[in-house]
């Protein structure tokens, strides 16, 4: 009898993972409707959230939730296009906690594909000593490593760079060591730095 409980026990737990997962899947339908399948964004001013951190996108997500981040609006990339735009702020409002955290945990196991995107070769060469002497430390191996900040090599930089200005004018708060760092930062060496990330498509 012990014996068919444990597995009655162990069938519900299984059960209830394997819903868990569905129930994840079923919420990245939407977001990949703008940020593309599984994560993996076609469009330049849309980051590619595959294989980011699950704490860096669980926070990106509870920042737009309480306006820490412009709520700009944005047209639909995928699916049905004709519905009317949205903003993550609208988007993040409607979830959970535990829904973000599942959403969170699914796109972390994404894997992250690097954007086709044109680069200086001179200009990445000095964006990549830049990077090595003020941005290492948080984004590792030449931003490949989402650690302790999100994976910045192989991401659309249209989308960073205008990241970057709304870090410097206050609209996306971003931890003070980060707004120092840009605000240092000369245009001709954020355009290197940029360049720097657009290289890594590998």
């Amino acid at each position: 009898m012990n014996y068919i409980r444990c597995g009655l026990l162990v069938i519900s737990m299984m059960a209830g993972v394997m819903a868990m997962a569905a129930d994840a899947e079923t919420l990245a339908t939407g977001c990949d409707d703008c940020h593309g399948l599984n994560g993996v964004s076609s469009n330049s001013d849309v980051p590619i959230i595959a294989g980011q951190t699950a704490s860096y996108i669980n926070t990106t997500l509870q920042s737009y939730q309480e306006w820490g981040r412009p709520c700009v609006k944005s047209t639909y990339r995928h699916g049905d296009i004709s519905r009317p735009e949205t903003t993550m702020c609208k988007i993040a409002e409607g979830l959970v906690f535990e829904e973000m955290e599942r959403l969170s945990q699914y796109y972390e196991t994404q894997t992250f594909v690097a954007a086709p995107q044109d680069f200086d070769a001179a200009k990445a060469v000095t964006g990549g000593d830049l990077h090595e002497i003020h941005c290492e430390t948080c984004h590792n191996m030449g931003g490949t490593i989402a650690g302790r900040g999100p994976r910045l090599a192989g991401q659309w930089t249209p989308y960073l760079k205008v990241a970057m200005q709304q870090a410097l004018t206050g609209e996306h708060l971003v931890p003070p060591v980060m707004e120092k760092r840009l605000s240092d930062f000369t245009a001709e060496e954020i355009d290197a730095l940029l360049n720097f990330y657009a290289s890594q498509q590998n």
